[in-house]
């Protein structure tokens, strides 16, 4: 490649000595104006055009240019018009940059020893590249990386604060953090100083503070006026159609009652014949409802009945259709009270979907299923005081009608401080 350097007063001038010296295959490199003259940057400009060709090599034109002369040139005096190769052009860098280094002669072969001068301005040149480098990395706009999201009951807030033994007992029982320091304020404010797990009334104390958040609502505790219609919903292996038939056991052995039991789950094998066995057991009617028309007649079949209780097919949390599909059964019009059926062993998050999901309906109590089988139940606190819909039963076993509980908010709160399964069932 052939690279010559062209002044011109413009831009059409200067195209035209770049052909006739290059031809017309030349390529403008690059393009600069210059203020030269006694008048410096008030001076007339100057147009300076770097073209190039591709050629052949010439041995001539590779060689180092001779030193510059005593007289210190202008930084910015113009290349004069001769042929220069590619690589002193790639050597002298681009016109704009700084510093600019002057290409210096390389020391003979013979010489032993290095000129000093050669190395100084050499050291000069690296320090200078240095330091642009450094200033460059310092300007640079670093994109700041946000922290994770963590639940802030996942916080580990004791590396700054003592730890509150209150807190620490109620998180042991399954209790999130945001209720336990409620519990530990108000066990403060009521008591006026902190309490400590060795205290012998703490037990006491806590026991009186978790029933204050309790609110429960059994649906039967008294034989109903009028005619009284419960319908259970719930995700499947809950334990629904068991605890249809402790309900009606409980309510024939307590009130004498007429009681009627539907159910609308045709989709789980053997589903219908375990209802219709507790009602041969029993000795009550089971209807099987097929679509909402059938539900409607069956209500007025069992129209003289104290209590009807409606076994439904469990359906998933997140399988929204299927809720909608349940939901066209159970209309405003039938006056239900729909009771959604959980298992304490669910985590946390799926007991809220649940609830999110299944509200649908609407929902206007909760029963707890399962209860035995959990190591703590601190998941019941959790749910209710965020939702606060009211519990209805707790239910810790499969036997019928015995394993059920009707709760009030001190049991409720003796259940999640005590080993629960020291308690007598019933």
């Amino acid at each position: 490649m052939q690279v010559k350097v062209f002044e011109a007063s413009d831009m059409n001038s200067g195209l035209k000595k770049v052909k006739e010296a290059l031809g017309p295959d030349a390529l403008i490199l690059s393009t600069r104006t210059l203020r030269n003259g006694k008048l410096g940057v008030l001076g007339k400009p100057t147009l300076e055009i770097t073209a190039a060709v591709d050629s052949a090599w010439e041995e001539e034109k590779m060689k180092t240019p001779p030193p510059a002369s005593k007289a210190t040139p202008d930084s910015r005096q113009p290349v004069a018009q001769e042929d220069i190769t590619y690589r002193e052009v790639w050597n002298q860098g681009p016109p704009d940059r700084k510093p600019q280094f002057e290409q210096r002669p390389r020391p003979d072969a013979g010489t032993t020893e290095p000129d000093s001068r050669v190395l100084s301005a050499e050291i000069s040149e690296l320090r200078s590249i240095i330091h642009g480098l450094s200033q460059r990395i310092g300007s640079l706009d670093t994109e700041r990386v946000s922290s994770p999201y963590v639940e802030p009951e996942y916080i580990n807030r004791t590396e700054n604060t003592p730890t509150d033994p209150v807190v620490q007992l109620l998180r042991s029982r399954g209790i999130n953090r945001q209720v336990a320091e409620l519990v530990s304020r108000f066990t403060r404010d009521s008591s006026g100083t902190v309490v400590s797990p060795a205290q012998d009334d703490l037990n006491s104390v806590l026991t009186d503070a978790l029933a204050r958040l309790f609110t429960v609502s059994p649906p039967i505790a008294s034989r109903p006026e009028g005619q009284k219609r419960i319908c259970l919903v719930g995700p499947t292996g809950v334990g629904k159609t068991t605890t249809i038939a402790k309900l009606a056991a409980g309510y024939l052995n307590t009130f004498r009652g007429k009681v009627a039991l539907i159910t609308i789950d045709t989709y789980r094998i053997a589903a219908v014949e375990q209802l219709k066995v507790y009602g041969e057991i029993m000795h009550l009617p089971v209807e099987v409802v097929i679509k909402p028309r059938d539900l409607e007649l069956a209500l007025a079949r069992h129209r003289d009945c104290d209590l009807i209780l409606i076994d439904t097919a469990g359906r998933s949390p997140g399988n929204s259709l299927e809720i909608e599909e349940m939901a066209t059964f159970l209309g405003p019009g039938f006056g239900l009270e729909n009771y959604l059926l959980l298992s304490a062993t669910s985590r946390e998050t799926e007991l809220e979907m649940a609830i999110n999901r299944f509200s649908r309906l609407p929902i206007s109590h909760l029963i707890f299923s399962k209860i035995d089988e959990c190591s703590s139940l601190g998941v019941l606190l959790n749910i209710h005081y965020k939702y606060n819909a009211p519990i209805a039963y707790l239910t810790n076993g499969q036997r019928v009608p015995e394993d059920i509980i009707t709760p009030d908010p001190r049991t409720i709160a003796e259940l999640i401080l005590n080993n629960h399964r020291n308690l007598n069932n019933g």
